[in-house]
């Protein structure tokens, strides 16, 4: 195996086989560390945005092939006890996560991608100060050390590479506690009789129905805090909620972080990509296609670096900038406000629901499409108009008006201060201690009450 490459992926994952593929493609050598024995997944079924394909230059997967499972036309999204359904046209495709990963890396290896399987990252090699390489180490024990001018983290929540890196190095070091994480489990399942649901969610609860690859359905909750709360909300959405008698075939346990990504994503002869750099969508969790975002925009930077043999932070930046001002900005401002909408309780849900504000379809397929809801002036004094009345009618509390009208300022406080992300390093030091200040103002995610 060679030992000197112009990038170094630590990471058979989504964003880090995507990257390599696309960089391959540009006729650079690349090398993917692995720890498993190959390209495999824990989570089975997934969603990808059916139009997200074109914008990645991803061929859609065969309809005969083990990959796929069926695409999503409709959705439904429900109030906390069952009314008011709000219809979401906005199509994905059901895919399982193995095989699709599995396409991903063929296609590069045809491009000239190596693999190094059943391999741990160790530590980073530096010289003077910078980052050359990494140690790695092969499940027989065998030592390594490999040579990279691009080291790139993509390594998942545990952000191998980000948070062994000196403290000194110019990228953030956290690593993502146990209650910045959003717990999923899936419920593989098979209807008992000849009734069924497909394709429903219930968002106070986090809760949903979708098509499943084995099986009838996936029956899905998500919480924060731990997997205990899972077990305990989706109790309650029984209490509330009534769905067809069913058996469970399997169940499936994943994880997503849910804090905001680091300051920066670059450093000298480094990259930050995928979960390791939290880079998920706040309203769903989902975290591959908002992914390939900084994949996609690091593309064109870093193959203009190498070409000029240039990998330092301000050759880099560019990533950041592109993407903080934009993807990067509306997620931040949507993650200051989830907290409080994550927690509005069930009389106040319902009532939203029922006057068509916040949780509307618009507003569900704005989320998907625009990665915010939009709101015009006209809408704005509508939604305070209808929280006012439901204030004085009993239906909603005072509490949540002032939390929600609270986590609506500091939203757009932080959306607007990532959209003046300074374009280079120099400014980077001032900007990010505003920020900190910021992000101290939201408060943290907690179980529903319910």
């Amino acid at each position: 195996m060679d030992k000197k490459f112009d990038i170094i992926i630590i990471g058979g994952g989504p964003s880090g086989l995507y990257f390599a593929w696309k960089m391959a493609e540009k006729g650079f050598s690349i090398l993917v560390v692995e720890k498993r024995d190959k390209i495999w997944h824990y989570i089975d079924s997934f969603h990808f945005d059916s139009e997200k394909f074109a914008e990645f230059d991803i061929p859609e997967p065969e309809k005969n092939s083990e990959e796929f499972v069926t695409i999503k036309e409709l959705s439904i999204n429900l109030s906390p006890f069952g009314n008011y359904p709000k219809y979401i046209i906005y199509p994905f495709h059901v895919l399982r996560l193995p095989y699709y990963l599995q396409r991903i890396a063929e296609y590069g290896k045809k491009a000239g991608v190596q693999f190094q399987f059943n391999t741990t990252y160790v530590g980073p090699k530096l010289k003077k100060g910078k980052l050359i390489g990494i140690y790695a180490e092969t499940t027989e024990g065998k030592q390594l050390e490999l040579f990279g001018k691009l080291i790139v983290d993509a390594t998942g929540i545990t952000a191998s590479v980000r948070t062994s890196l000196p403290d000194y190095y110019g990228v953030e070091t956290f690593v993502v506690r146990p209650d910045e994480l959003f717990y999923v489990l899936l419920k593989y399942i098979k209807w008992a009789g000849e009734e069924s649901i497909a394709d429903q969610g219930w968002t106070f609860y986090k809760t949903w129905i979708a098509p499943s690859p084995e099986g009838d359905a996936i029956l899905g909750i998500g919480q924060p805090l731990n997997y205990d709360n899972c077990d305990q909300v989706l109790k309650k959405f029984f209490e509330h909620i009534t769905i067809p008698e069913y058996t469970v075939i399997k169940e499936e346990r994943g994880r997503t972080p849910y804090r905001r990504p680091p300051f920066s994503l670059v450093a000298d002869n480094f990259l930050c990509l995928g979960d390791a750099a939290c880079l998920t969508k706040p309203f769903s969790g989902e975290g591959i296609t908002s992914g390939y975002t900084v994949a996609k925009l690091a593309i064109d930077v870093v193959e203009k670096a190498l070409k000029i043999d240039d990998l330092s932070t301000s050759a880099l930046w560019n990533i950041n900038t592109s993407y903080f001002r934009n993807q990067g900005a509306k997620f931040a401002g949507m993650l200051a406000q989830i907290p409080v909408a994550a927690n509005t309780s069930m009389k106040e849900m319902e009532y939203l629901f029922k006057k068509d504000v916040i949780f509307s379809a618009e507003d569900f397929t704005s989320m998907n499409r625009e990665y915010e809801i939009k709101l015009p002036i006209g809408k704005i004094l509508q939604i305070a108009f209808i929280l006012f009345w439901g204030v004085l009618s009993g239906k909603y509390s005072m509490h949540g008006l002032q939390s929600l009208l609270s986590s609506m300022k500091i939203s757009g406080t932080i959306r607007k201060h990532y959209e003046d992300y300074p374009d280079s390093p120099d400014r980077f030091p001032q900007w990010k201690k505003q920020a900190s200040t910021y992000w101290d103002l939201v408060p943290k995610m907690q179980l529903s009450e319910i």
